[in-house]
């Protein structure tokens, strides 16, 4: 009896084991204790080191930090925002199984409850559950180290299920399960891919308007509709925090529009500003119109940027010409695979071409009206993943939102989740319905007809050559070498398509013939369907093994790293140590206390801790807390988190810094930047000129408070003795009309006597009398907590080399709040009166403040209402099973 009422849970049982199970043996290193190897991941770590250093030692948030881009809010970064609806989630999969391996099977449980929702059986959910969590999207982003877009994109489908399940079938358990998951879904933080979800969601709504309309249901579809708006906005209420504070921030942001007029391209013309990405910027990672075929073909475009002469393609090189030159041939060995569109590429976002022949069937085969809202959302969002047409300058100029984010071929997860969905759709209707042989022969050849000529007769279709590839041709079109030179690359890149076409076709005709077999009734449907799972998970795997592999060098691996090394992903440079002992043998009383600092933290240390590592985390930790400078690498600043690992950086690696500061970098540390490097590239480069470009050729850069500059990481540190230091009276202040003025006049006062100060602020700057004799310095310092010390004997007027930032930021006169403007463009500044006193700043922003209430409060009610509602459902449920006993 028992084992009866287990029966139906069984499938689901097998089925999460299952994704378990192959999740574990693609990513089967994680098991050995190691962590998969993440660029990105490493620059998070480096930008988010003094807060998680911060957040060890106060265990509290601090909600802003010095450690890169000179300083900003950490809300993007790493702020720990309270949502007990997500320990769920946590407790039931990243606790057991950590990531990757956590995110895949959170991809293919997420797609198996959609298709679930949708009334498929367990075993066919199965199987588009594995196509889902194993698209190439899915290992690229994990690879690159992604995961938060990663876990967003696991968890779009449950919303999108519970959307489905609301309006075709219990509305209740529909809506309850859109709570929980757009709760997930928001919580995941990225925001970019829950917006792109929303188109496919629109559709669904719209088309199930439609259905409702024709059966004269729409009193239902209203009902329907009000519940589930009602249950999206409570899901939406434990991330309130979140949201709120990246909607504060977004304003200030580059996402955010600017008070200038001017470029700094071209000062003196005056230009619109909007608040919006850049339309190069937002289309840079986009594709090309025929990349879009790497969906069923992976290397349509050569797929990763891997080269020519990498050993894996030896194949490939075999087939140049045998009477080459040596000289062309080593180009060609060093030229990249990839030839796309696109600013970069780290694979081909490939569904599979199993998935795509399932797809096209469902298309013309499916009755249900909803496959044209899954068509409709894959065609779109191809459209809106290239790089130039008529239609995406349309959405960046006028649709909400959409110019807001870059990199927009990320909308192809609405075909990712399309593909399958419909091709699973499919073999619900041939096991559901009588499909007709002759069409579906037709079909079949008709897709397979297709791929059979890409391979055959390639160059009909492509032309192998990228935008750049034949602006050079043109360039060169006398240069017989590099005429060569192209010819063969095409040829390659030719033998490179034709041999991932040939491997479509393979997979599309063992797929064709597995499903007319089984019209046929030549096959049982146990054998078709594992025949077909086989199929679908081969023809990904193997194509997911070219971007994220467990490949072994030596005694480890090539992608896979100790967790020890993921977790402290740095070492500290030559110039790191150099500005460590700089600081402390300069400062006997600083050593002092670094020197305790450690030495109590050491005391607490586990013995098997690492602790030459552990010790030199310490000690730049503590220097941190202590002192308060910058440190400027020369190559590569702005897309580098390792300097944020050990110091407070004028640089970093984030796509959403200050809007003001990114605009202080194009205008003037740029050029200041490319003066001192090129300065260092100068043979007769003398003690004398070092000093005299520090003290005069880089005035914003010491306004910054630039202590040390970073030439070769494996070199000493070049100190700078003209920083202006924490703080300091200004002797005059210049009053500019606007933004325009003030951030030209940067470049046309001397900043360490002259603040800058916006005409709107006026009013709140009073009489002063610049006093030589007069004193003021940081006493203490923390990311979110500033003490200064101020003496003078008559009223001053105060630059702090801080960045300036209205929301939050409170300054308090012995204790009594006061008020500080901007000044020199993006730096705090303020009346100080006479006398002696302690002047404190501190980040307290009532957006995290309220946030915060109202996230963990509604957190709590929600689970209580969920747990509420679930209870009610399956009393409900019980008690009419009972009463339909009692009636037979």
């Amino acid at each position: 009896m028992q084992l009866k009422k287990l029966k139906p849970v069984l499938p689901h049982v097998i089925a999460i084991l299952s994704f378990v199970i192959l999740a574990t043996v693609y990513f089967y290193p994680q098991v050995e204790g190691l962590s998969l190897r993440q660029s990105d991941n490493e620059q998070a770590v480096g930008m988010s080191k003094e807060t998680a250093d911060f957040r060890q030692k106060y265990g509290t948030e601090p909600l802003w930090t010095n450690g890169a881009f000179s300083g900003m809010p950490t809300y993007q970064i790493s702020t720990v925002h309270k949502n007990y609806v997500t320990s769920v989630e946590s407790n039931l999969i990243f606790k057991p199984l950590s990531q990757p391996i956590g995110y895949v099977v959170l991809a293919m449980i997420g797609f198996y409850i959609l298709l679930l929702c949708f009334g498929a059986n367990p075993w066919l959910s199965m199987i588009g559950a594995i196509a889902f969590g194993f698209s190439t999207i899915n290992i690229i982003f994990l690879g690159a180290g992604h995961n938060s877009k990663v876990h967003a994109i696991a968890l779009l489908p449950m919303v999108i299920g519970s959307i489905l399940l609301a309006y075709r079938k219990n509305y209740i358990i529909g809506s309850l399960l859109l709570c929980f998951s757009l709760c997930l879904e928001v919580a995941a933080n990225h925001l970019q891919i829950t917006y792109y979800g929303a188109f496919l969601i629109a559709l669904i709504i719209i088309v199930e308007l439609i259905i409702h309309l024709k059966v004269k249901l729409f009193l239902k579809f209203l009902k329907v509709s009000s519940v589930l708006l009602v249950a999206a906005i409570i899901s939406l209420l434990p991330s309130f925090s979140n949201l709120y504070t990246t909607y504060e921030y977004g304003k200030y942001s580059t996402r955010g529009k600017s008070e200038l007029t001017i470029s700094p391209s071209n000062p003196t013309q005056k230009q619109t500003q909007s608040d919006a990405l850049e339309s190069w910027y937002i289309k840079q990672y986009n594709m090309g119109t025929g990349e879009v075929w790497s969906l069923v073909i992976p290397n349509v475009k050569g797929g990763g940027e891997v080269y020519m002469g990498d050993p894996k393609k030896k194949n490939i090189m075999a087939k140049l010409s045998p009477d080459i030159n040596p000289q062309i041939q080593e180009y060609i060995a060093q030229s990249p695979t990839y030839f796309g569109e696109q600013a970069g590429s780290g694979g081909a976002f490939y569904f599979g071409a199993t998935i795509f022949i399932l797809f096209i069937l469902g298309l013309v085969f499916i009755k249900d009206p909803i496959k044209w809202a899954f068509l409709g959302a894959s065609l779109l969002a191809i459209v809106l993943s290239w790089k130039n047409g008529v239609i995406i300058d349309f959405f960046i100029e006028h649709f909400p939102l959409f110019n807001k984010f870059r990199d927009t071929k990320g909308m192809l997860i609405l075909a990712q989740i399309s593909f399958p969905f419909i091709g699973i759709l499919f073999l619900k209707e041939l096991f559901d319905t009588q499909i007709n042989k002759k069409k579906l022969l037709y079909v079949l050849l008709g897709i397979n007809g297709l791929l059979l000529i890409f391979w055959m007769v390639p160059s009909a279709f492509f032309d192998f050559m990228s935008s750049s590839d034949a602006e050079q041709m043109t360039a060169n079109q006398n240069n017989a070498a590099f005429n060569t030179y192209m010819a063969e690359i095409v040829n390659l890149r030719i033998a490179i398509f034709r041999l991932d076409a040939l491997r479509s076709l393979f997979f599309a005709i063992c797929v064709s013939v597995l499903v007319y077999v089984f019209v046929a009734g030549k096959l049982k449907k146990n054998y078709f369907l594992a025949g077909l799972g086989i199929l679908v998970l081969i023809d990904l795997w193997a194509v997911d093994k070219r971007y994220v592999h467990n490949d072994e060098v030596g005694s480890g691996y090539k992608m896979w790293i100790a967790k020890q090394q993921y977790k402290n992903p740095y070492r500290a440079s030559a110039s790191d140590i150099f500005i460590l002992n700089n600081e402390l043998q300069n400062d006997p009383a600083l050593k002092s206390k670094v020197d305790a600092s450690v030495n109590k933290e050491l005391n607490k240390l586990s013995p098997h801790k690492n602790i030459e590592l552990e010790k030199e985390k310490l000690y730049f930790s503590e220097l941190n807390f202590a002192t308060d400078y910058r440190v400027f690498l020369l190559n590569g600043a702005f897309s580098n988190g390792e300097v944020s690992y050990f110091h407070k950086s004028l640089g970093g690696y984030n796509g959403a810094k200050l809007k003001k500061y990114q605009e202080l970098v194009d205008f003037y540390i740029t050029n200041e930047q490319n003066t001192i490097y090129n300065a260092f590239k100068d043979t007769t480069l003398t003690y004398e000129k070092i000093a005299y470009l520090l003290k005069n050729k880089i005035p914003v850069l010491n306004m910054l408070n630039t202590k040390y500059i970073i030439y070769n990481p494996g070199s000493a540190a070049l100190p700078n003795p003209n920083a202006y230091g924490n703080c300091w009276f200004a002797k005059d202040v210049k009053l500019v009309q606007n933004a325009d003025e003030e951030i030209t006049s940067l470049g046309k006062v001397d900043l360490k006597t002259t603040a800058v100060v916006n005409q709107k602020y006026k009013g709140e700057i009073h009489q002063f009398q610049f006093d030589s004799t007069a004193s003021i310095k940081l006493t203490s310092y923390l990311p979110n907590h500033l003490i200064y010390q101020s003496k003078s004997s008559k009223p001053q007027f105060a630059v702090f080399s801080e960045i300036y930032y209205p929301k939050g930021w409170d300054v308090y006169i012995d204790g009594k709040k006061s008020s500080y403007m901007c000044a020199n463009y993006l730096l705090r500044a303020m009346d100080v009166p006479a006398g002696e006193h302690k002047i404190e700043f501190r980040f307290e922003p009532q957006s995290y403040m309220i946030g915060t209430k109202i996230s963990t409060t509604s957190s709590i009610l929600l689970i209580i209402l969920l747990l509420g509602a679930l209870s009610y459902e399956i009393y409900r449920k019980t008690k009419a099973g009972s009463l339909m006993q009692k009636s037979n």
